[in-house]
Protein backbone atom coordinates (compact mmCIF):
# COMPACT_ATOMS: atom_id res chain seq x y z
CA UNK A 1 0.00 0.00 0.00
CA UNK A 2 1.21 3.58 -0.91
CA UNK A 3 2.36 5.50 1.74
CA UNK A 4 2.17 9.08 3.00
CA UNK A 5 5.81 10.58 2.16
CA UNK A 6 7.96 11.06 4.97
CA UNK A 7 9.26 14.84 4.60
CA UNK A 8 13.07 15.64 5.59
CA UNK A 9 13.79 18.82 8.55
CA UNK A 10 14.72 20.89 5.58
CA UNK A 11 11.68 20.49 3.44
CA UNK A 12 10.01 21.08 6.84
CA UNK A 13 11.32 24.26 7.78
CA UNK A 14 10.63 25.38 4.11
CA UNK A 15 7.13 24.79 4.23
CA UNK A 16 6.96 26.69 7.35
CA UNK A 17 8.49 29.85 6.74
CA UNK A 18 6.15 29.75 3.68
CA UNK A 19 3.02 28.94 5.39
CA UNK A 20 4.32 31.71 7.90
CA UNK A 21 4.48 34.31 5.40
CA UNK A 22 0.78 33.44 4.00
CA UNK A 23 -0.54 33.84 7.19
CA UNK A 24 1.32 37.11 7.95
CA UNK A 25 -0.26 38.02 4.81
CA UNK A 26 -3.91 37.02 5.99
CA UNK A 27 -3.63 38.92 9.11
CA UNK A 28 -2.26 42.08 8.01
CA UNK A 29 -5.14 42.05 4.83
CA UNK A 30 -7.87 41.30 7.65
CA UNK A 31 -9.90 43.95 7.27
CA UNK A 32 -10.89 46.63 10.01
CA UNK A 33 -14.35 46.22 9.31
CA UNK A 34 -14.61 42.88 11.69
CA UNK A 35 -13.82 44.76 14.76
CA UNK A 36 -15.51 48.24 14.10
CA UNK A 37 -18.67 45.84 13.54
CA UNK A 38 -18.68 44.71 16.71
CA UNK A 39 -17.30 47.64 18.27
CA UNK A 40 -20.19 49.64 17.22
CA UNK A 41 -23.26 46.92 17.89
CA UNK A 42 -21.75 46.86 21.39
CA UNK A 43 -21.23 50.76 22.13
CA UNK A 44 -25.11 51.06 22.10
CA UNK A 45 -25.51 47.81 24.41
CA UNK A 46 -22.97 48.87 26.96
CA UNK A 47 -24.68 52.47 27.33
CA UNK A 48 -27.72 51.41 27.61
CA UNK A 49 -26.22 48.71 30.48
CA UNK A 50 -24.03 51.18 32.19
CA UNK A 51 -27.07 53.90 32.52
CA UNK A 52 -28.90 51.09 34.29
CA UNK A 53 -26.23 50.34 37.04
CA UNK A 54 -27.37 52.28 39.82
CA UNK A 55 -31.15 50.86 39.76
CA UNK A 56 -29.33 47.36 39.49
CA UNK A 57 -27.13 48.07 43.02
CA UNK A 58 -30.42 48.66 44.57
CA UNK A 59 -32.47 46.10 43.62
CA UNK A 60 -31.62 42.76 41.64
CA UNK A 61 -34.98 42.38 40.25
CA UNK A 62 -33.71 44.40 37.72
CA UNK A 63 -31.18 42.06 36.44
CA UNK A 64 -33.77 39.45 34.05
CA UNK A 65 -34.31 42.66 31.88
CA UNK A 66 -30.52 42.97 31.29
CA UNK A 67 -29.94 39.85 30.45
CA UNK A 68 -32.37 39.17 27.22
CA UNK A 69 -30.23 39.04 24.84
CA UNK A 70 -26.90 37.27 24.20
CA UNK A 71 -25.28 40.79 23.83
CA UNK A 72 -26.48 41.96 26.76
CA UNK A 73 -25.50 38.62 28.87
CA UNK A 74 -21.56 39.40 27.25
CA UNK A 75 -21.45 43.22 28.32
CA UNK A 76 -22.80 42.19 31.53
CA UNK A 77 -19.67 39.41 32.16
CA UNK A 78 -17.41 42.18 30.43
CA UNK A 79 -17.77 44.67 33.45
CA UNK A 80 -15.48 42.49 35.41
CA UNK A 81 -11.90 42.98 35.55
CA UNK A 82 -11.37 40.84 33.67
CA UNK A 83 -14.43 39.50 31.73
CA UNK A 84 -15.51 36.58 33.55
CA UNK A 85 -16.40 33.64 31.06
CA UNK A 86 -20.45 32.53 31.24
CA UNK A 87 -18.95 29.35 32.81
CA UNK A 88 -17.45 30.78 35.37
CA UNK A 89 -20.05 33.10 36.12
CA UNK A 90 -22.59 30.09 36.34
CA UNK A 91 -20.04 28.21 38.63
CA UNK A 92 -19.59 31.42 40.84
CA UNK A 93 -22.97 32.38 41.11
CA UNK A 94 -24.58 28.94 41.24
CA UNK A 95 -26.63 30.00 38.53
CA UNK A 96 -28.42 29.09 34.31
CA UNK A 97 -28.23 32.50 33.65
CA UNK A 98 -31.16 32.84 32.17
CA UNK A 99 -33.89 35.37 32.58
CA UNK A 100 -36.79 33.43 33.87
CA UNK A 101 -35.17 31.72 36.33
CA UNK A 102 -33.05 34.84 37.38
CA UNK A 103 -37.09 36.56 37.38
CA UNK A 104 -38.39 33.76 39.49
CA UNK A 105 -35.53 33.25 41.63
CA UNK A 106 -34.26 36.67 43.28
CA UNK A 107 -31.77 34.97 45.56
CA UNK A 108 -30.16 33.83 42.52
CA UNK A 109 -30.51 36.98 40.91
CA UNK A 110 -29.03 38.76 43.70
CA UNK A 111 -25.65 36.45 43.27
CA UNK A 112 -24.92 37.12 39.47
CA UNK A 113 -25.40 40.80 39.91
CA UNK A 114 -23.21 40.47 43.20
CA UNK A 115 -20.70 38.25 41.92
CA UNK A 116 -20.07 40.97 38.96
CA UNK A 117 -20.16 43.88 41.07
CA UNK A 118 -17.08 42.11 43.26
CA UNK A 119 -15.09 42.35 40.26
CA UNK A 120 -16.08 45.24 38.67
CA UNK A 121 -13.59 47.16 36.78
CA UNK A 122 -12.43 50.15 39.26
CA UNK A 123 -10.44 51.84 35.88
CA UNK A 124 -13.19 51.89 33.41
CA UNK A 125 -16.48 52.56 36.36
CA UNK A 126 -14.40 54.13 38.96
CA UNK A 127 -17.61 55.74 40.16
CA UNK A 128 -19.32 52.30 40.81
CA UNK A 129 -17.04 51.75 44.29
CA UNK A 130 -16.75 55.64 45.03
CA UNK A 131 -20.82 55.28 44.91
CA UNK A 132 -20.96 58.40 43.09
CA UNK A 133 -22.43 59.96 39.86
CA UNK A 134 -19.90 59.56 36.85
CA UNK A 135 -18.89 62.29 34.44
CA UNK A 136 -19.93 62.29 30.76
CA UNK A 137 -16.08 61.81 30.29
CA UNK A 138 -15.79 59.04 32.45
CA UNK A 139 -19.07 57.31 30.98
CA UNK A 140 -17.69 57.68 27.39
CA UNK A 141 -14.66 56.33 28.39
CA UNK A 142 -16.38 53.04 30.32
CA UNK A 143 -18.31 52.37 26.94
CA UNK A 144 -15.29 52.82 24.56
CA UNK A 145 -13.00 50.84 26.68
CA UNK A 146 -15.85 48.33 27.35
CA UNK A 147 -16.69 47.86 23.63
CA UNK A 148 -13.00 47.62 22.71
CA UNK A 149 -12.49 44.64 24.79
CA UNK A 150 -15.45 42.96 23.65
CA UNK A 151 -14.78 43.67 19.63
CA UNK A 152 -11.15 42.84 20.15
CA UNK A 153 -12.17 39.24 21.96
CA UNK A 154 -14.97 38.39 19.22
CA UNK A 155 -12.50 39.54 16.50
CA UNK A 156 -10.04 36.47 17.81
CA UNK A 157 -12.92 33.90 18.27
CA UNK A 158 -13.86 34.50 14.57
CA UNK A 159 -10.25 34.02 13.24
CA UNK A 160 -9.50 30.79 15.25
CA UNK A 161 -13.59 29.14 14.20
CA UNK A 162 -13.48 31.14 10.60
CA UNK A 163 -9.40 30.12 10.25
CA UNK A 164 -10.72 26.42 11.23
CA UNK A 165 -13.62 26.08 8.65
CA UNK A 166 -11.87 27.34 6.03
CA UNK A 167 -9.34 24.86 6.23
CA UNK A 168 -11.59 22.29 6.37
CA UNK A 169 -13.47 23.52 3.01
CA UNK A 170 -10.43 23.46 0.96
CA UNK A 171 -9.96 19.51 2.36
CA UNK A 172 -13.45 19.01 1.01
CA UNK A 173 -13.54 20.37 -1.91
CA UNK A 174 -10.03 18.56 -2.90
CA UNK A 175 -11.86 15.42 -1.63
CA UNK A 176 -14.53 16.06 -3.81
CA UNK A 177 -12.58 17.30 -6.62
CA UNK A 178 -10.78 13.45 -6.53
CA UNK A 179 -14.43 12.24 -7.01
CA UNK A 180 -14.95 11.14 -2.77
CA UNK A 181 -18.75 12.15 -2.29
CA UNK A 182 -19.78 13.56 1.20
CA UNK A 183 -21.86 11.52 3.37
CA UNK A 184 -23.34 11.84 7.08
CA UNK A 185 -20.92 12.27 9.99
CA UNK A 186 -21.22 9.36 12.17
CA UNK A 187 -19.40 7.26 14.73
CA UNK A 188 -16.99 4.83 13.99
CA UNK A 189 -16.31 2.13 16.99
CA UNK A 190 -15.00 -0.29 14.30
CA UNK A 191 -13.42 0.00 10.77
CA UNK A 192 -16.52 -1.30 9.02
CA UNK A 193 -18.33 1.42 10.33
CA UNK A 194 -16.64 3.94 8.61
CA UNK A 195 -17.90 5.71 4.96
CA UNK A 196 -17.22 3.15 2.26
CA UNK A 197 -14.24 3.41 -0.24
CA UNK A 198 -14.51 6.51 -2.19
CA UNK A 199 -16.13 8.57 0.85
CA UNK A 200 -15.80 10.76 3.45
CA UNK A 201 -17.93 11.86 6.24
CA UNK A 202 -17.07 15.76 8.50
CA UNK A 203 -16.21 15.89 12.22
CA UNK A 204 -16.74 12.31 13.50
CA UNK A 205 -15.90 9.89 16.77
CA UNK A 206 -13.28 7.39 15.06
CA UNK A 207 -12.33 5.50 18.01
CA UNK A 208 -12.18 6.85 21.45
CA UNK A 209 -11.36 10.24 19.37
CA UNK A 210 -12.85 12.93 17.06
CA UNK A 211 -11.35 13.98 13.32
CA UNK A 212 -11.93 16.60 11.58
CA UNK A 213 -12.29 14.66 8.42
CA UNK A 214 -13.21 11.09 8.07
CA UNK A 215 -11.65 9.38 4.32
CA UNK A 216 -12.23 5.79 3.24
CA UNK A 217 -9.47 5.60 0.80
CA UNK A 218 -10.14 3.27 -2.01
CA UNK A 219 -7.53 0.95 -0.78
CA UNK A 220 -10.09 0.59 1.92
CA UNK A 221 -7.61 2.38 5.03
CA UNK A 222 -9.44 5.01 6.46
CA UNK A 223 -7.45 8.66 6.45
CA UNK A 224 -8.10 10.50 9.80
CA UNK A 225 -7.38 14.21 8.83
CA UNK A 226 -6.94 16.93 11.33
CA UNK A 227 -7.18 21.06 10.35
CA UNK A 228 -4.48 22.16 12.15
CA UNK A 229 -4.21 26.34 12.17
CA UNK A 230 -1.31 27.80 14.69
CA UNK A 231 -0.50 31.47 14.89
CA UNK A 232 2.97 31.07 16.74
CA UNK A 233 5.44 28.34 17.26
CA UNK A 234 4.63 27.71 20.84
CA UNK A 235 1.01 27.22 19.51
CA UNK A 236 2.21 24.97 17.22
CA UNK A 237 3.54 21.90 19.87
CA UNK A 238 -0.06 21.97 21.39
CA UNK A 239 -1.94 21.86 17.70
CA UNK A 240 0.46 19.11 16.28
CA UNK A 241 2.79 17.39 18.74
CA UNK A 242 0.00 17.50 21.77
CA UNK A 243 -3.67 17.14 19.68
CA UNK A 244 -3.01 15.37 16.31
CA UNK A 245 0.46 13.16 17.08
CA UNK A 246 -1.85 12.09 20.30
CA UNK A 247 -4.80 11.12 18.35
CA UNK A 248 -2.60 9.54 15.82
CA UNK A 249 -1.30 7.23 18.52
CA UNK A 250 -4.63 6.44 19.61
CA UNK A 251 -5.77 5.74 16.28
CA UNK A 252 -2.89 3.53 15.80
CA UNK A 253 -3.38 1.59 18.68
CA UNK A 254 -6.91 1.04 18.07
CA UNK A 255 -7.16 0.55 14.01
CA UNK A 256 -3.41 -0.59 13.08
CA UNK A 257 -0.91 1.28 10.38
CA UNK A 258 -2.79 -1.31 7.86
CA UNK A 259 -5.87 0.48 8.86
CA UNK A 260 -5.92 3.73 9.74
CA UNK A 261 -3.93 6.89 7.90
CA UNK A 262 -3.55 9.78 10.54
CA UNK A 263 -3.56 12.97 9.06
CA UNK A 264 -3.16 16.51 9.55
CA UNK A 265 -3.16 20.04 7.32
CA UNK A 266 -1.16 22.60 8.86
CA UNK A 267 -1.88 26.50 8.11
CA UNK A 268 0.05 29.08 10.08
CA UNK A 269 3.00 29.42 12.37
CA UNK A 270 4.73 26.30 12.88
CA UNK A 271 8.01 24.74 14.42
CA UNK A 272 9.96 22.81 12.01
CA UNK A 273 11.55 20.66 14.63
CA UNK A 274 8.13 19.42 16.24
CA UNK A 275 6.77 18.88 13.13
CA UNK A 276 9.59 16.46 12.36
CA UNK A 277 9.13 14.72 15.36
CA UNK A 278 5.00 14.60 15.29
CA UNK A 279 5.72 12.71 11.56
CA UNK A 280 8.19 10.51 13.29
CA UNK A 281 5.10 9.42 15.45
CA UNK A 282 3.05 7.94 12.56
CA UNK A 283 1.39 11.60 11.49
CA UNK A 284 1.22 12.60 8.00
CA UNK A 285 1.64 15.80 7.20
CA UNK A 286 0.25 18.00 4.29
CA UNK A 287 0.23 22.03 4.18
CA UNK A 288 -3.08 24.53 3.08
CA UNK A 289 -0.61 26.28 0.69
CA UNK A 290 0.08 22.88 -1.10
CA UNK A 291 -2.45 20.55 -0.96
CA UNK A 292 -1.48 19.38 -4.32
CA UNK A 293 0.57 16.96 -2.23
CA UNK A 294 -2.63 15.39 -0.51
CA UNK A 295 -4.47 15.28 -3.96
CA UNK A 296 -1.53 13.28 -5.31
CA UNK A 297 -1.42 10.79 -2.29
CA UNK A 298 -5.31 10.32 -2.06
CA UNK A 299 -4.85 9.61 -6.10
CA UNK A 300 -2.16 7.10 -5.04
CA UNK A 301 -4.09 4.91 -2.62
CA UNK A 302 -5.64 2.64 -4.55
Amino acid sequence: MQQPRQWTLDELGADATAAAAAFRCQRLDEPLGLYTGFFDAFCPVFRSLVAQLPTLRRDESALPDLMTTDDARTAFRYLGAPPISEDDLKTLAESRLTPGKLRDDPEEARRVRDTVLHIIDPHRFPWIREDRAPSERELDIAIVASAALVAAQKVQTRRRGDAKKQQESRVKTLLTEKGFTEVARRDIKLLDDAPAPGEFCPESKLGDTKADVVVCLRDRRVMAIECKVSNSEVNSFKRVNHEAAGKAQVWLHAFGAAGVVPAAVLGGVFKPANLHTAQSSGLALYWQHRLADLSHFLGTAD
